[in-house]
């Protein structure tokens, strides 16, 4: 590889590899993989272009290349992924926490500052919590909160306590359980806020997922089922009876859910409360109480 010899050199051969491979962001992500062989962030790459580069790093970069070239997710790479301004642990085999995401937490948020209640009793179930980005977020942001959180994944719950331990001063304020939905929960438990970024994406429209998602994470994760509103329709019937008086129930969605989504949620005795869109103004959230 003796063209690679310099940042330069490294930055000209990745760009152009993952360019031809498809990639939607060749530039970038070739800076990112670079400054993370070098230990260094993307901006002082450019203030010694001519720096050569050692063997070490040039194999590193090369072989992170070649991953990236097959799409394999830059996170997973990394092994992490900020989101709400925190970098959340990530391992193959778990959903990517997605920007989109954090427009859940905001709308939360606005709910635990309007609940009619002591915030210090204010409790939070997180079903599916992946890496525990929604619930971790929500303790952090609010430190008077307490949650619960589930994920079906083992995995997904020993990463998701990994986050907490890492992010919260005090971990023992989420409780994580190896559970398919709130199966788990004792049906004498009440919580005041249920949120859940379920499986939404129907089987049909997995030829519009990208390479990089479709190929590397969680299909259990991504898919619902055929028509993609099958955990909407768990969710829906299973949560009224964890969920306290003036309560709420906080969805994500995908587009085009809102309003078949909305019907269900009558049809199973929920009333809407608010939807909440995202910077592209596509209906993202969806906030259900009961009637």
């Amino acid at each position: 590889m003796k063209r690679i010899r310099t940042i330069r050199d490294a930055l000209t051969w990745g760009s152009r590899k993952l360019d031809a491979s498809g990639n939607r962001n060749p530039r970038m992500d070739a800076e990112v993989l670079l400054a993370m062989a070098l230990s260094l962030d993307r901006a002082s790459l450019f203030a010694s272009p001519e720096t050569p580069l050692d063997e070490l790093v040039r194999e590193r970069y090369i072989a992170w290349i070649e991953l990236r070239e097959k799409h394999y997710p830059l996170q997973y790479i990394r092994g992490s992924q900020e989101f709400f301004g925190r970098d959340f642990a990530v391992a193959p085999g778990l959903l990517i926490p997605r920007p989109e995401t954090e427009l859940v937490v905001e709308t939360c948020l606005e709910l635990t500052a309007e609940a009619e209640r002591p915030v210090e009793c204010f409790r939070i179930l997180d079903i599916g919590t992946g890496t525990g980005c929604i619930a971790i977020t929500l303790l952090a942001e609010d430190p008077s909160l307490r949650a619960a959180a589930t994920d079906i994944s083992f995995s997904a719950a020993s990463t998701a306590s990994e986050n907490a331990r890492s992010l919260l001063k005090d971990p023992s304020r989420l409780l994580l359980f190896v559970s398919d939905l709130a199966g788990c929960i004792s049906l004498s438990t009440r919580f005041d806020l249920i949120v859940s970024n379920p499986p939404y994406i129907g089987w049909a429209e997995s030829g519009r997922v990208d390479p990089s998602v479709k190929l590397y994470e969680p299909e259990e994760a991504l898919f619902s089922g055929a028509s993609g509103f099958e955990f909407f329709a768990r969710i829906l019937r299973e949560t009224p009876r964890l969920l306290a008086p003036k309560g709420a129930l906080v969805i994500e969605i995908g587009e085009g859910q809102q309003e078949p989504l909305r019907k269900m949620g009558i049809s199973e005795g929920w009333e809407l409360y608010s939807t909440h869109q995202d910077l592209a103004g596509i209906p993202r959230c969806m906030v259900f109480s009961r009637r």
